[in-house]
């Protein structure tokens, strides 16, 4: 008899296991956002390098460069806080002869990556430019990308809109499928993407080049570069108990 009633019990919680999870206690909805911006922070990369047979002097010379750039600008009104060194590197240039199949010392390269950082409608956007382009033979490149403020503001939006499109799906599920919703069980949120940037504007602008002659004829870098917009994305996923 006991072994019966512990079968009972068994198989009427096995069919209650059953019958609660062959319906669904929750609605989880994703809900998606998306905004696109034109970037406003212009950014010059200048590569600083210089050669020479003597490891001392090559360091010297770079430093010297490096100094010379950074006293032009600020002769030309510059903001100091703006300009901004990445690092410094040194290495050995070697070559590989093909009669001694050795490599062959050729001397030292020393590089200091220099990056300035203002907004796209700064005034001395085109100072920057001109001095870059006229007084130094450095290779440079300029990129656009969204400023920290514009990144605060889109995310309180993207959030928001995300919400919204979570609610609007459910509202639609929630008609077609004949339930209520009650209570929200859980949310989900992840920082908000930057996408395609790989397709963000990186203008190279080397010595001599064709893009710097066209830019100089414009009349300005600013006149001359249009930055193509930014998308950002991100997502909430909403549980609700139903």
């Amino acid at each position: 008899m006991k072994q019966l009633i512990i079968f009972f019990i068994l198989a009427t919680f096995a069919v209650s296991s059953m019958a609660q999870t062959e319906y669904p206690t929750e609605l989880v909805v994703e809900g998606k956002s998306s905004i696109k911006l034109i970037p406003e922070q212009l950014i010059f990369n200048v590569r600083i390098s210089a050669t020479d047979l003597n490891y001392t002097r090559c360091t010297d010379l770079a430093i010297e460069k490096a100094q010379q750039i950074t006293d032009e600008f600020l002769k030309n009104g510059i903001d100091k806080d703006l300009i901004k060194t990445m690092n410094y590197s040194i290495r050995e240039i070697r070559e590989y002869d093909n009669v001694t199949r050795k490599s062959v010392f050729k001397g030292y390269k020393a590089e200091i990556p220099v990056v300035i950082k203002t907004l796209f409608n700064n005034p001395k956007n085109d100072v920057i430019f001109e001095i870059i382009k006229n007084n130094f033979n450095a290779d440079f490149n300029l990129n656009f990308a969204l400023t920290p403020e514009q990144k605060e503001e889109a995310k309180e939006k993207l959030i928001a809109m995300a919400i919204e499109d979570a609610k609007q799906k459910a509202d639609i599920i929630k008609e077609h499928a004949n339930i209520k919703t009650y209570r929200i069980r859980n949310v989900q949120y992840g920082e908000p993407q930057l996408i395609g940037m790989h397709n963000r504007p990186d203008y190279n602008l080397q010595k001599e080049s064709i893009s710097i002659r066209g830019v100089a004829a414009s009349g300005g870098i600013t006149n001359t570069l249009n930055p193509s917009e930014i998308e950002m994305r991100t997502s909430v996923v909403i549980a609700w108990n139903i």
